[in-house]
């Protein structure tokens, strides 16, 4: 019986060619733009995660306690203590790729007749390459020489002081000990990451430079660890914690890349909650369309499942006969949609849409040149699931109302 109530399904939605044509192109429509749209949405925010993860954070962090109460001014006198040490240790986890202990520093950056104000990164060379990827980054002259004094600057910072590649410029800064400081020192590369705020603000000098330009033999502001996978990262932060603890008595704080990142995340946040009521638009308007045709549809053929009726058909059997048109409409839907969001999905992973300069420069957060998708096989699960689930709710309510059809007066209208 239900072989023959799923031809009869089949034959009413083949003989309703506008109506069908136009319900799973609705369907298909709605399940290509879900599979475009968690394509988009996962893309852009893992993007903006690494390159956050990259640029700014690592995946955890440790600093001296009380350090993140003063953090705005970045104080120099809330240090780690024996900071080389510490990182070696905490590379002797698995899970740990690298540990770069830093020196985070205002300072000054002049050439003689302009100035700029500049953050100072004073990194290990060799461990800040594989922490970060500002040493891939180098556009002109070479990455730091723990050996060799030097600083790396953002173009934009180079562009504004009119600078060249070997020329010395006048670092000004405060000591550990709040006494000023000012040295020359020639400028060994530039980098460009993309992100117009670190073009413009931060510089990179050798950790041995900044322990003597600071006044902080062995110490560092911050360490930055990479791990070997960004997932996980906050049950490892437990891991650190129980090695820094056999390692030194000075009480630090530790934390994953999302309390460093809390704009990212927050801004996540919010736009999960946009996407997810587009989310429901679609579906609403999927099951609206529906639900509108197959009314007409059920009206149209009162006289017709009056006969069914009449020739022994159960009011269950009308109401399952109309839920598998809505089923196979909804399959007409899938695969409409797998196609169409495929070849979209295809297009977004693959070409992506470029972003112009000018519009990464008004962006606070780092962002990559180009905007692309990463489309999983999930996507079209959820995407051809939603639509089968606004199919069979669009059908529902003319099913239960063509099965409460009164056999007489269906008979009275006449079968067409």
């Amino acid at each position: 019986m239900n072989f023959v109530l799923f031809r009869l399904a089949v034959r009413n939605v083949l003989k309703q060619k506008r109506r069908t044509f136009f319900n799973v192109l609705a369907l298909g429509i709605n399940t290509a733009m879900i599979i475009l749209l968690l394509g988009i949405l996962r893309g852009s925010y893992w993007l903006m995660i690494e390159r956050t993860i990259d640029l700014r954070t690592g995946h955890i962090q440790v600093h001296a306690e009380g350090y993140e109460a003063e953090k705005r001014r970045l104080p120099l006198d809330i240090a780690i203590h024996d900071a080389s040490r510490l990182a070696r240790r905490i590379e002797e986890l698995p899970e740990v790729k690298a540990a770069s202990p830093r020196i985070r520093a205002a300072a000054t950056l002049s050439n003689g007749r302009y100035r700029a104000p500049v953050l100072v990164m004073a990194v290990e060379p060799d461990a800040e390459a594989q922490v970060g990827v500002i040493q891939n980054s180098v556009v002109e002259g070479e990455w730091l020489d723990s050996l060799q004094s030097g600083i790396i600057v953002g173009k934009k910072a180079v562009d504004l002081l009119d600078a060249r590649l070997g020329e010395s410029l006048l670092l000004y800064g405060r000591t550990s000990q709040e006494a000023n400081n000012l040295i020359d020192v020639p400028v060994r590369g530039v980098f460009s990451t993309g992100f117009s705020e670190m073009d413009r603000m931060v510089v990179f000098v050798p950790l041995q430079f900044g322990w003597e330009f600071f006044d902080m033999p062995g110490e560092a502001t911050e360490i930055v660890i990479r791990l070997n996978r960004t997932l996980g990262a906050s049950k490892v932060v437990s891991r650190v914690k129980d090695i820094l603890a056999k390692s030194t008595d000075q009480k630090l704080h530790v934390a994953s890349w999302q309390y460093f990142a809390k704009d990212v995340v927050e801004g996540a946040k919010a736009d999960l909650i946009f996407y997810a009521i587009l989310f429901v638009i679609l579906v609403s308007l999927a099951v609206f369309g529906i639900t509108n045709t197959m009314t007409v549809s059920v009206f149209e053929r009162v006289p017709e499942i009056g006969a069914l009726r009449a020739l022994g058909m159960e009011r269950q059997s009308v109401h399952r006969m109309l839920l598998l048109e809505g089923f196979v409409l909804g399959l007409g839907g899938i695969v409409a949609g797998s196609i169409l969001g495929g070849l979209l999905a295809w297009w977004m992973n693959t070409k992506g849409i470029s972003i112009s300069t000018e519009a990464l420069e008004q962006v606070a957060i780092p962002m990559g040149d180009k905007f692309l998708a990463a489309s999983r096989f999930v996507d079209w699960i959820i995407g051809g699931g939603l639509a089968m689930i606004s199919a069979l709710i669009g059908v529902l309510w003319p099913a239960r109302r063509a099965a409460r059809v009164p056999v007489t007066a269906a008979l009275a209208r006449g079968v067409r």
